[in-house]
């Protein structure tokens, strides 16, 4: 098995996606939101002692409980995270000074303590451009520093979540480097599916013109198969027998609950609480196209497609919005803002998978999540390094 280290590691959802090719073994996992390390040692096969909630600035001190967590790993074969991005990204305030720009080099620094073959790290697109592209810089100069070189050959890339089966509109930036020259990698993974684009033809959103590969899948491929609520309704728990007839692939994906740690027991739907939403919210939900905005306030409060993939899931508080504001429903039967699994299902996150904590925290936990589908290709393809 190759040995993994997760570092802000969130709830998990690159953890998940490389264990889903049953090629890794997470070793260790660090986040500094206990909400985070609950769910990540929740929903993986991992002990309390293999996972720290920890502030990763103290890997500066030889003393801390994180410098000791680190080395007390016996063999880490690649490291993956992604340092927290609100100070870089396009949907914030894009804040010079914001000290979590400057995070990776606590990664970096782990990256130079444990000696991995290969690293991952995760971030936002608006990082390659920010303050004319000096942190993308620094970066890859930090890692260079320390023996990690290869960024001639494997170079940043942005990558594309609907193309790797993910039934969302979502764009990241991923850095790979390795401690050696090697072979037989596919950097980027080759796509499964056709990219989405925004030329519009008889108002209809054209996708790519290769015909090889299938075009990506819809937020109702996603979530159609759900019980049905109405603003206020569903519980936090309920049966699966209350989900509807299988529909495509993705929703059959959901379902599996072969990767599920938590052993013979009982099949359940769970995080699928719907928000109880104003009346006067509900009629402009009812009044607004699907793809369209619903309310102007908010420039993230969008009312999906049925027939698109999603737009990007985000965290709580950025660009704006709440709980309450974030994503609404298509079918005007459920006129009301979208569920917690909802939205892990336009992340690609399987049902067996439980968000804890507050409503609001599950949804910034989906949010800032790397969708699993695309975690698993890139995973498939760094295996083959090693």
């Amino acid at each position: 098995m190759i040995n993994l280290l997760d570092l802000f590691c969130g709830a998990g959802g690159l953890s998940l996606g490389f264990s889903e090719t049953k090629k890794y073994k997470i070793v260790g996992a660090v986040d500094n939101w206990k909400p985070a390390t609950e769910t990540f040692q929740f929903n993986h096969k991992v002990k309390s002692d293999e996972v720290l909630c920890a502030n990763m600035d103290e890997i500066y001190d030889k003393k801390s409980k994180l410098f000791n967590f680190i080395k007390n790993i016996d063999r880490v074969d690649i490291v993956v995270g992604g340092p927290p991005c609100q100070g870089m990204s396009l949907a914030g305030k894009r804040l010079s000074d914001d000290p979590r720009n400057l995070l990776f080099k606590t990664f970096v620094e782990v990256v130079k303590i444990t000696k991995p073959q290969c690293f991952l790290m995760e971030n936002v697109t608006g990082l390659l451009s920010f303050e004319n592209g000096k942190i993308n810089h620094a970066i890859i100069n930090s890692f260079k520093e320390i023996g990690y070189d290869t960024f001639n050959t494997y170079s940043p890339t942005i990558m594309k979540a609907e193309m790797y089966g993910v039934p969302q509109i979502r764009r990241r930036l991923f850095y790979v480097g390795f401690k050696n020259k090697v072979n037989k990698l596919v950097w980027p993974p080759k796509p499964l599916f056709r990219e989405y684009s925004n030329k519009i033809i008889n108002n209809y959103n054209l996708f790519d013109d290769n015909e090889d590969i299938p075009s990506p899948y819809t937020v109702s491929d996603a979530i159609s198969d759900l019980p049905i609520l109405k603003a206020g309704e569903g519980e936090d728990e309920v049966s699966y027998n209350s989900l509807k007839k299988i529909k495509n692939e993705f929703q059959k994906d959901m379902r599996d609950w072969f990767l599920c740690p938590r052993k013979n027991i009982e099949k359940k739907l769970y995080n699928h609480v719907s928000p109880n939403n104003t009346i006067d919210l509900i009629k402009k939900i009812l009044k607004t196209d699907e793809g369209g905005q619903v309310d102007d306030n908010y420039a993230d409060s969008k009312k999906w497609h049925s027939k698109k993939p999603g737009f990007t899931v985000k965290a709580l508080g950025a660009g704006g919005g709440s709980t309450n504001r974030r994503a609404f429903h298509y079918d005007k039967n459920q006129p009301r803002g979208s569920t917690v699994r909802e939205n892990a299902r336009v992340q690609s996150f399987p049902d067996w998978f439980r968000f804890l904590s507050s409503k609001t925290n599950q949804m910034s936990l989906v949010g800032n999540s790397v969708p699993p589908k695309l975690a698993f290709n890139i995973a498939k393809s760094l295996s083959k390094v090693f």
